[in-house]
């Protein structure tokens, strides 16, 4: 589907929601900070019943709180949260990709690969950003050809949830080639089509980085026990 067809089928409050999406995920708002109605109808120019639709969106997508008499806030996104989509997500990936392996074919190939080149191009930016968007739709591509459509339709439903863990893992990584060059480990494990080498890639992909919180949190337990 064209993107900009799909951009015009979007309604306004749907399309100011991606736009408040886009910058919690660019850290221009923070986790926590309160979002005033009066404000974002101003800032968009729209009523403030559409910036309430707006803000149910993100709430139900959870990354709003919506507080009574106290006002809507940007959910905080907790240790627990991570830990809970990393395990989610290896679930349900390890289970697609496993059923989207028989499916794939050249053009499939063709298009994963398209995928990894521009994010080529994003190393060379060194844009967290732009790889983590292009990261989602490497996985997404795959999960949609599981042939499983309520793994597909959770898997959709995540999506909010799993970007916003992405834009986390900068800090993680030591650069922007071993983001990109993982996924190109991880597409050269689906051209050869063995279902414990696409299991373990997977597994390592999204493992890694709940190893390296861990090993964060290890780390900062003994530094307050040697305190």
């Amino acid at each position: 589907m064209d993107d900009d067809n799909f951009i015009l089928q979007k309604s306004l409050s749907e399309q100011i929601a991606d736009e408040l999406k886009r910058r919690i995920w660019n850290k221009e708002i923070q986790f926590g900070e309160r979002l005033l109605e009066t404000d974002l109808a101003e800032r968009f120019d729209v009523s403030r019943s559409t910036i309430r639709e707006v803000l149910k969106i993100l709430e139900i997508e959870e990354l709003v709180v919506i507080k009574a008499r106290k006002g809507t806030y940007v959910a905080d996104f907790t240790q627990q949260d991570l830990d809970e989509i990393i395990e989610l997500r290896t679930l349900i990936e390890v289970n697609a990709f496993k059923h989207a392996i028989p499916r794939l074919e050249k053009k499939h190939f063709q298009d994963l690969e398209e995928i990894t080149e521009q994010m080529k191009e994003k190393v060379d930016e060194e844009n967290w950003n732009g790889l983590f968007d292009l990261d989602m739709q490497f996985h997404s591509y795959v999960v949609n050809l599981s042939g499983n459509s309520r793994i597909i339709k959770i898997y959709d439903s995540l999506q909010v949830q799993i970007r916003t863990l992405l834009m986390h893992l900068d800090q993680y990584y030591s650069s922007h080639q071993s983001f990109y060059d993982e996924h190109k480990e991880l597409l050269n494990a689906l051209r050869s089509k063995d279902v414990q080498t696409v299991n373990t890639r997977v597994k390592n992909h999204i493992e890694y980085v709940e190893e390296k919180l861990l090993g964060v949190d290890q780390k900062n337990n003994l530094e307050v026990e040697e305190v």
